[in-house]
């Protein structure tokens, strides 16, 4: 029978572990260390401060004194409450620090209980003599029906338990201050979004009058989306136009006095060569023309279109789900041209809060594909041009996304098959025959070896989100927070896969390769053996997340990488070149938002791990509980210090991880279960069995209580909340154009800037310098939106 407590042949699985602290700890210390100093000198500041570049994101909880001591920023940020992290960072980054809570409470139980396995494992009759240090402390040298085993089920009972407990309590946190979130007094608490709308209703006009039927006197602005795509490429036109005019003002005014020359410019098109400043000036009030006509043309479509509708198709409300009623025929060519302009989208901003939440919970019509209607999202975070996709496209491109996903999903396992060889030195000698001389003469390798699959397996984990979120993005999403959700159901389902169960297959069939091709059958039996024994590989595996992608995290080697490149290659002539990306790459001083679907899946296979391995080996659950340590301390400053603050996110992806904990509790139950069924303990069996039921239960009552709690925010509170703001005289008076397409804002008319020293001879359609580079944009089009 093979060996299946060692993964080579002359290193057992104490000494794999041993070596990967010797490699990664000094490490992770000495980086820790280096970063301290580095991030005290002036010149990283920006870089690892970025929240002080402007007061706009500026993190309301003070620090003083912190930057020039050591590490004297630690206790203060772990001090850092809840509320406090929820108004200087938003709800999802206390999502994030949340789970990553929870997972250190899970691990906290398995060290607790590690206490009883230690020695109830370490006195057993061992079945075989060659045992590592690990595996005495392990399940998997129990012999058959020990009643050792025992132990380990009543250990699966008690971190299932307090595993539910924690999210219970963590659900009924999480709706406490999502209806917190939700009763603010912001714009988009009182948004909604109409998806899908019926034809006769995609006009302002039409779509306010049938709300007013529903709502009276409860709608503050109704926008519908608009196909201006042609508008939109020619607002990214002129704002290219713009760029080249500063540019070349500001290489004018850089010159000496005594010898300026007027920079050129290259007509392409004509071969020829002409003053850039007269060329693109001239340009840019030709596109500032165009621009404006374009925007009147399609307020007056509008306006032609909804006076084009049919009048008695808006008699009362049931106008949407009476089949008969339409358009007018006589104009039904010309109604039809014009309806092609307007998307089946529209946001509707209401003037209380229980005519939002009242609008989200009622059921429109009986057809199943129209007038679905969400809470709408922050208008920075809409993608605008997936708000023409109707439903039945949105629903294909979800297939198609998924099927792709999977098909990644089934190649990646080539990749991850060879790097998990590599920790399999006896099995890679058996594979490659020739290999077997050089790791006699250089034993060394061998202890190399299997320090690469843990690598590997890491670097792969990083790789992942690239493809995955360009396949995310194409899936016909409305905002991108819920881009980001469906990132963070991929990755999750790619570490489940690739990382737990494509490690453990791969390592126990390469292993015991001789074996199968003589007994198929032994794959069972084998697969049972490989995941106790797969412990180490694991354990080396967090070892290398603390040590190296913490690090990574914490000196946002990524982004300073990515500034190299920008710093390089970017123009950076004018204030506007230095302040936005380009090509894709960005300052090292602009992080961005947290990319907490990114993150997530790490700690939720970290908490898969923890309790696969707390009854079988108990020692992993150290090493997961100082991943979850470092990572809280790291994820709050870099949240605190750095990321730009998402202060109006609604904790999505907190009910996805509440799923995935409980698939992980059921994974590591069942596989609890096979290893005892193939050591048969019918005993343990049979209370092992119960266990995935209860956890199901507890699941359904959970589901029960908390997730449409979540969602809405009760209608009791919305008429208190309401009563008190109208008594107190907080009526909201929202900006009617919040939700309107960016290009449809576009009507005014942009100016360069340009040196203070630019010559007087410059033309008069140059701007002086303002203290910001926004554009400010006049009303919007009466005929574009409705509002009281």
């Amino acid at each position: 029978m093979s060996d299946a407590s060692t993964m080579s042949g002359g290193l057992d699985d104490s000494q794999q572990v041993w070596t990967s602290m010797k490699i990664y700890f000094p490490i992770l210390g000495g980086s820790l260390i280096a970063f301290e100093w580095v991030r005290r000198h002036s010149t990283a500041r920006p870089l690892y401060a970025c929240r002080d570049r402007s007061p706009a994101y500026a993190c309301p909880v003070g620090f003083p004194m912190l930057n020039d001591r050591f590490g004297r920023w630690v206790l203060p940020a772990l001090r850092v409450s809840d509320d406090e992290i929820v108004d200087a960072c938003g709800l999802d980054s206390l999502c994030l620090l949340r789970f990553i809570r929870l997972g250190r409470k899970v691990a906290m139980c398995g060290i607790i209980l590690s206490g009883v396995l230690f020695p109830v494992y370490a006195t057993a009759q061992w079945t075989r003599n060659d045992v590592s240090t690990l595996e005495r402390i392990a399940v998997n040298i129990l012999r058959e029906n020990d009643h050792r085993f025992w132990a380990a089920v009543v250990a699966m009972y008690v971190v299932s338990a307090y595993t539910l407990h924690l999210l219970h309590r963590e659900y009924k946190d999480f709706v406490a201050r999502r209806h917190h979130l939700l009763s603010q007094p912001h714009v988009q608490q009182y948004s909604v979004v109409i998806r899908d709308l019926p034809k006769q209703l995609r006009t302002c006009e039409s779509l306010k009058k049938y709300l007013n039927h529903l709502f009276p006197h409860a709608i503050h602005s109704v926008v519908v989306a608009v196909d201006c795509k042609p508008l939109e490429k020619l607002v990214a036109k002129r704002e290219h136009c713009r760029r080249q005019l500063e540019r070349a003002l500001t290489q004018y005014a850089s010159q000496p006095q005594q010898h300026r020359h007027r920079p050129v410019h290259i007509v392409k098109s004509r071969g020829t060569t002409v003053d850039a400043i007269d060329y693109f000036g001239s340009k840019l009030e030709t596109l500032n023309y165009r621009v404006a006509t374009d925007v009147v043309n399609l307020e007056l479509r509008q306006k032609h279109l909804y006076e084009a509708m049919a009048d008695d198709c808006l008699i009362d409300a049931s106008c949407v789900s009476d089949p008969g009623i339409g358009i007018d025929h006589p104009h039904e060519p010309a109604t039809k041209s014009l309806l092609a302009l307007m998307h089946p989208t529209a946001f509707v901003t209401f003037r209380t809060l229980l005519g939002a939440h009242m609008a989200q919970q009622l059921l429109q019509t009986s057809k199943p594909t129209k007038m679905v209607i969400e809470a709408a999202p922050s208008a920075a975070d809409i993608i605008w041009e997936n708000l023409g996709l109707k439903i039945h496209m949105r629903n294909t491109l979800k297939v198609v996304a998924r099927s792709v996903t999977i098909g990644i999903v089934v190649f990646w396992t080539v990749p991850s098959t060879v790097v998990t060889s590599f920790s399999s030195v006896e099995s890679l000698q058996k594979l490659v025959p020739s290999l077997g001389p050089t790791f006699v003469k250089y034993p060394w390798l061998e202890g190399l070896f299997k320090q690469l699959a843990p690598l590997g397996l890491a670097i792969m984990t990083a790789l992942a989100p690239v493809m995955f979120l360009w396949i995310s993005r194409r899936e016909g999403h409305l905002s991108e927070s819920q881009v980001q959700t469906a990132l963070l159901h991929k990755l999750v389902y790619f570490q489940v896969i690739q990382i737990f169960a494509v490690s453990v297959i791969v390592g126990s069939v390469l292993d015991s390769l001789g074996a199968l091709v003589d007994n198929p059958v032994s794959i069972i039996t084998m697969l049972a053996k490989a995941i106790p024994a797969q412990a180490a590989a694991f354990t080396s595996y967090l070892v290398v997340k603390t040590s190296l992608t913490l690090v990574v995290e914490l000196f946002r080697v990524g982004p300073v990488l990515v500034g190299i490149l920008y710093n390089l290659l970017a123009p950076k002539t004018t204030p506007r070149d230095r302040a936005s990306a380009w090509c894709g790459l960005s300052p090292a001083s602009e992080p961005g938002v947290v990319p907490h679907s990114q993150i997530l899946p790490d700690y939720f296979l970290a908490i898969l791990l923890t309790l696969t391995f707390c009854p079988m080996s108990p020692i992993l659950c150290y090493f997961a509980f100082v991943y979850f340590a470092v990572s809280d301390v790291v994820f709050r400053r870099q949240l605190l210090f750095v990321y730009d603050p998402v202060v109006h996110s609604t904790g999505l992806p907190w009910h996805p991880l509440y799923n995935f904990v409980i698939s992980a509790l059921v994974i590591a139950q069942l596989t609890l279960l096979g290893v005892l069924s193939l050591k048969k303990a019918p005993g343990p069996v049979v209370a092992a069995a119960i266990l995935p039921i209860l956890t199901f239960l507890a699941h359904l009552n959970i589901l029960s209580l908390y997730p449409r709690t979540a969602k809405y925010l009760p209608l009791l509170d919305c008429v208190r909340i309401d009563r008190d703001r109208r008594h107190g005289h907080h009526i909201m008076d929202f900006p009617v154009h919040q939700y309107v397409q960016p290009a449809m804002l576009a009507k005014a008319p942009v100016r360069p800037e340009h040196p203070h020293d630019a010559p007087s001879t410059t033309p008069d359609w140059i701007a002086a310098p303002t203290s910001t580079l926004a554009d400010q944009s006049d009303g919007v089009g009466e005929y574009f939106l409705c509002s009281h």
